[in-house]
């Protein structure tokens, strides 16, 4: 999937593939020191480890528990310890010291003793043990007694590891093979044998992870009574390899990537279930396998009885989406629903299982997302009628017959939470204050913890009640540097797009703005499907950055386009089978509204975008020559024949059924209509958005006779996440902004 950015030290500037002379190795930039109330590009990106705006502690609800589990770090040594908070009195215990988490044997009368890590632990089921991880051997501490035992199996390269739901055993993939271990004895199964470089046996190929699975690459699961276990197989022979080269070596390496892109073959799926015996023996077993044309099998899992297994199949064109049952006593698959669209079908996570055979299900059926309730009897009722989208389900409390959700309401710009008596209907808002929440349900049905932010507040934590009674502030967050930040302010506008459709807006103003004077503009891109850019909802260091902007007389903009998220399946939908050409419309809608402003200098306006904001970028300047004054793009595609399949065909097709929709959505296919000055940030290492997008480009734009800016990071994926490498990034993006849209005169300037 696309993604939208909220970046390695060597920096090289290239114009349409020619060196200029030198290379910039610094960012010093205008701006205040820390403490001085103003910001600085290295103090927004140069320290992830205390980020401006504060963050929040890491807490995961203790299982069978009504508490939550959190890492301390304290003293001179900052050893971790777990700490257990009491949801009801806020009472703390501290249940592993440093003195416990010392890895047994590792102490020596010549060195200190070593201390097990706490990040990624695992709590088993009853939440009354973690499982803890040193090197390649696994251990197992009790929280009731503080004993740490070792298990006695080999954990080398164990991968996505699962406690089964009666805490007995462990299942995990090592190389791309499953295996089961007994904890008690440290025996151990191993259930396939065929795992390789392109076998991936309960664990996800990158098609999958990234563009089916929300970046888990999980693909198996226990049956309620640990006996039985589900796994997804998948078969990556028919997909094409595609090679990223580091250059970093003196003999350059190559690491081959199955990627398929727009019209490729597909990885082939298969699930596979086994029963277990007690000594790990396969007492039975199952095998599914789906037929040409290859679909995608996203989700699947196990009814709360375990007497059957459901599972998602998702077809090539991503329009049809079946819910299947197969009944393991006999073997027999049957369709428990379909879900069609006119536009597209994505995989349902918004789903769970009642046991008396019921269901819910998320279905836009309506036009808009909402949560469905599939009785037993084959009856269905909205339970969530109403012109808004469900974005989350928070959690099911079947003895009480509640949903919690989180929707999109009562505006596409909030987040709020809600419960819904399942019997009746009756709903309750139990977030009523304006911006963004998400919420956790706590294991035994009676808290919240809900995570809150507005557009000018960072995320602090709130506990409620589950009848949605407000008890007290987990942790604030306050950020007294932030605090005495000049920040600019954020408001909401709507504005009417060519048809009258009204459009999202939101426009950020520098401080101490004045009306009187014009303002050069930045706009801000995502533009594509499945996100949105105009939230009430705290935008971490990229809404900084505007901020930064601000600060340098900016005025910073952004509208949400058609396609995208949480206004309706219409007008999501107008993106499908034209991505570029059905949104730019919407946002040169944006920018007649800004001219009409008599704050703005319309011949200062600049845009940026990263990902599919990077291909907006590009798609603009391209498209509409001559609106801009200059654009930066990171890391964009530059035509969709070059993108991956899963995503791009759930939008446009193959290349073959939609070939206007390819040549209009393609920047390439525009280059020599390019004028105005683009500056390109790419890692030469991206395995989602490849290189090749830049580099072909690249290649259009000096056949044609244009020149542009190019800023590369040798093998950098697509974040461009090294240290050190936001602080390059972002400061390129601002300095080449201040160049080619700011007052030269300005003393910020010089």
């Amino acid at each position: 999937m696309l993604r939208r950015f909220t970046i390695p030290t060597a920096t090289v500037i290239l114009v349409a593939g020619t060196l200029l002379a030198g290379t910039q190795t610094s960012v010093a930039l205008p701006g205040g020191t820390t403490g001085s109330g103003r910001l600085t590009i290295e103090r927004i990106f140069g320290r992830p480890d205390h980020p401006l705006g504060g963050r929040l502690e890491r807490r995961a609800w203790r299982p069978q528990h009504e508490s939550w589990l959190v890492i301390r770090k304290e003293g001179e040594d900052a050893v971790e310890r777990l700490v257990e908070v009491d949801a009801g009195n806020g009472t703390e215990k501290v249940l592993l010291a440093p003195e416990d988490l010392v890895v047994p044997g590792s102490e020596t009368a010549k060195r200190k003793p070593r201390h097990f890590h706490l990040r990624g632990f695992m709590t088993d089921p009853d939440g009354e043990h973690i499982l803890l991880r040193d090197g390649d051997t696994l251990w197992l501490a009790s929280l009731e007694d503080r004993s740490v035992r070792k298990i006695d199996a080999d954990a080398a390269d164990a991968e996505v590891i699962h406690f089964s739901p009666d805490g007995r055993r462990l299942a995990f993939v090592r190389d791309n093979d499953l295996y089961v271990l007994d904890i008690a004895s440290g025996k151990q199964a191993r259930l396939t044998n065929d795992g390789s470089d392109t076998v991936h046996n309960g664990f996800l190929d990158w098609i999958y992870w990234e563009e089916l699975s929300e970046r888990d690459p999980d693909a198996h699961v226990w049956s309620p009574d640990g006996h039985t276990l589900a796994w997804l197989r998948l078969d990556d022979a028919p997909v094409p390899s595609f090679p990223i080269v580091n250059d970093l070596t003196t003999h350059a390496t190559v690491r081959e990537q199955r990627y398929p892109k727009a019209g490729d073959p597909s990885p082939l799926p298969s699930l596979h279930v086994v029963r277990l015996n007690d000594d790990l023996q396969v007492a039975k077993s199952w095998t599914v396998n789906f037929t040409n044309p290859t679909p995608y099998v996203p989700r699947f899992g196990f009814t709360p009885d375990g007497n059957a297994l459901w599972y998602q199949v998702l077809d090539r064109p991503e329009d049809h989406l079946l819910l299947m049952r197969m009944d393991l006593a006999t073997g027999v698959a049957a369709p428990l629903l379909t879900e069609t669209d006119p536009y597209w079908v994505e995989p349902v996570d918004m789903f769970h299982f009642f046991r008396d055979g019921s269901f819910l299900w998320a279905s836009r059926n309506t036009g808009y997302m909402h949560l469905v309730l599939h009785d037993a009897k084959g009856k269905v009722h909205d339970l969530t009628p109403g012109p808004w989208v469900v974005t989350e389900l928070v959690g099911v409390d079947e003895d009480a017959g509640v949903v919690y959700y989180q929707a999109a309401r009562p505006t596409p710009l909030e987040r709020r939470i809600y419960a819904v008596r399942i019997s009746d209907g009756t709903t309750r808002e139990l977030t009523p204050h304006p911006g963004t929440h998400s919420a956790e349900l706590s294991p035994g049905k009676k808290h919240l913890l809900v995570k809150s932010s507005s557009i000018g507040r960072p995320p602090h934590l709130e506990l409620y009640s589950s009848d949605g009674n407000h008890l007290r502030t987990v942790d604030a967050n306050e950020d007294p540097e932030l605090a005495a930040m000049k920040l600019g302010a954020t408001r909401f506008v709507t504005i009417s797009a060519a048809d009258g459709l009204k459009l999202d807006a939101a426009v950020l103003t520098p401080p101490g703005f004045d009306p009187r004077k014009r303002y050069p503009v930045v706009i801000y891109v995502y533009g594509g499907p499945h996100a949105q850019v105009v939230r009430n909802a705290w935008g971490r260091s990229t809404h900084l950055f505007h901020q930064w902007l601000a600060e340098h007389g900016f005025v910073v903009f952004s509208v949400d386009n058609r396609g995208a998220a949480a206004h309706g399946r219409e007008f999501e939908g107008a993106a499908d089978h034209r991505l570029g050409s059905s949104q730019l419309p919407d946002l040169l809608a944006g920018v007649d509204w800004l001219k009409k402003q008599p704050w703005v200098d319309g011949a200062r306006i600049g845009i940026w975008g990263w990902s599919y904001g990077g291909y907006f970028t590009t798609y603009a300047l391209t498209h509409a020559p001559g609106v801009f004054a200059a654009g930066v793009a990171v890391a964009p595609v530059t035509d969709w024949k070059l993108y991956d399949s899963t995503y791009t065909e759930r939008y446009m097709g193959t290349p073959a059924e939609n070939p206007e929709g390819y040549r209009n959505g393609s920047v390439l296919e525009a280059v020599g209509a390019l004028q105005d000055p683009l500056l390109i940030i790419h890692g030469t290492g991206d395995d989602n958005v490849h290189f090749q997008n830049t580099i072909q480009f690249a290649d259009h734009a000096w056949r044609a006779g244009k020149r542009f800016d190019l800023m590369l990071f040798p093998h950098l994926k697509h974040g461009i996440h090294a240290k050190g490498s936001h602080v390059q990034v972002f400061g390129a993006i601002g300095r080449y902004f201040l160049d080619h849209l700011g007052e030269r005169s300005s003393p910020a300037t010089k």
